[in-house]
């Protein structure tokens, strides 16, 4: 293994100093683990008084100790410890998780083992889950209007989107159960989104380019940055990314990257393996929230209304939010394509975050920060329906968790993920009926 930093390349965006070096006093929270794998509950036959590992005994008689009785108790007694023994020294020595398994419904045909993407709460069988022995990546995509339509998105687990500057947003893309060929146009990263990578469990980050502060977490909490870790360069990833221009567009929106490549790349710097994500709650009641309002139109004006609007809608069919971006001439909504299936990107859980924005002082590119540690105020899109929430993050490290008013954590349909950090000034530009 060799040390990410000590290639040279070329950095293409440079920026300022630090904000936000965030918490990293630990916290208990629930279900921190792997990927997790999901036994059927046990039915338990009756309350015989004792553990469900032990066989019910009959009770005699206590009779006159005889010696060969004697003998065979002190043979038990050294069988029974060179059981425990074992299973002890299995227990220590086994780094895997236990591999329970799951009946099918009729329970007569073969059994079936489970596995959650701890992301997206979707199952997998154990044997289409290939991806259980890696970590989640994301991406730093463009979303510039010369870099539309793009790749890839349509594969992505979790998508955050927050303004990079100027009221242009970019979208931070996080992919475990899927890995595309093709992800892109890449960007450079900002420290803010650096923030939500650290708490999915260390999770590897692509961009290209960073600003001060983004490249002083990189070297210091620090992350696991592909691109300081040669993607860019040939000689350390022949094909992790290439130019691909068809629009005749700028060059800054015609990078893309192979997230094959890039697990690759993570594997030969030494970061393969599984990593630990608390998984937020998953709901399989339909009508959880039936009682709270509509919400089948959606439009978020981050800064202003216009080219950087998102807009959602609600497919009943799909149960799932339909994704526009920007609008035309006639002030309509323009879906949200992938470039290469031009299939229209859909959510199943939609969330507007809250959050404090601020500009960076003496930044001479207008570059922002937001304060993703601590609380605020939130809204949930699910089901057609909307939840008024609050968002809780105790440390860098921590996951960010949405509460409901009453303080329950909310339940998430399983599936993928749009995110929306909106500035809290701009509470009233997120409009839905």
């Amino acid at each position: 293994m060799y040390s990410i930093y000590n290639l040279t390349m070329q950095l293409s965006d440079f920026e300022t100093s630090i904000s936000q070096n965030g918490d990293d006093s630990p916290k208990q929270v629930p279900y921190v683990g792997r990927p997790l794998k999901m036994p059927k509950p046990i039915e338990p036959s009756q309350d015989s008084g004792l553990s469900e590992n032990m066989t019910e005994q009959k009770i005699t008689k206590p009779r006159k100790k005889k010696k060969g009785s004697f003998i065979f108790s002190i043979f038990l007694g050294f069988l029974f410890a060179g059981v425990l023994g074992g299973a002890y020294w299995y227990i220590k020595n086994n780094d895997k998780p236990n591999t329970p398994l799951i009946p099918n419904s009729n329970d007569t045909g073969p059994v079936v083992t489970e596995i959650m993407n701890p992301l997206t709460g979707m199952m997998f069988p154990e044997t289409a889950a290939t991806w259980f022995d890696d970590r989640p990546f994301g991406v730093m995509m463009n979303n510039h209007l010369d870099a539309r339509p793009q790749s890839g998105l349509i594969y992505a687990d979790i998508v955050y989107e927050v303004v990079a500057e100027g009221g242009i947003t970019r979208f931070l893309t996080f992919f475990y159960s899927n890995t595309p060929e093709k992800i892109g146009p890449v960007r450079s990263a900002r420290e803010y989104y650096l923030v939500l990578v650290k708490e999915l469990g260390d999770a590897m980050i692509m961009h290209d380019g960073y600003s001060p502060q983004a490249l002083y977490a990189i070297e210091n909490w620090p992350v696991r940055s592909l691109f300081r870790g040669g993607a860019t360069l040939p000689s350390q990833c022949d094909g992790c990314v290439w130019r691909d221009n068809p629009r005749d567009v700028a060059y800054e929106h015609t990078e893309y990257t192979n997230g094959v490549k890039l697990r690759e790349l993570g594997d030969k710097l030494g970061w393969e393996g599984q990593t630990d994500v608390r998984p937020w709650l998953f709901k399989d009641d339909p009508s959880k929230y039936s009682s709270s309002p509509e919400a089948k139109d959606i439009m978020i004006d981050y800064w202003y209304h216009g080219d950087y609007t998102g807009a959602f809608k609600y497919d009943s069919t799909l149960n799932k939010y339909l994704r526009f971006t920007g609008v035309d001439a006639d002030d309509q909504p323009i879906a949200h394509l992938d470039q290469e299936t031009k299939e229209q990107v859909a959510v199943t859980n939609l969330i507007v975050q809250f959050a404090t924005e601020s500009a960076i002082a003496g930044d001479d590119k207008s570059r922002l920060e937001y304060e993703l540690l601590g609380s605020g105020q939130a809204l949930i899109f699910i089901d057609g329906r909307v939840v008024d929430a609050t968002w809780s993050k105790a440390g860098r490290d921590e996951r960010t968790v949405f509460y409901d008013t009453s303080g329950a954590e909310i339940e998430f349909n399983r599936g993928n993920f749009w995110i929306g950090i909106v500035p809290d000034r701009n509470v009233d530009q997120v409009v839905y009926k």
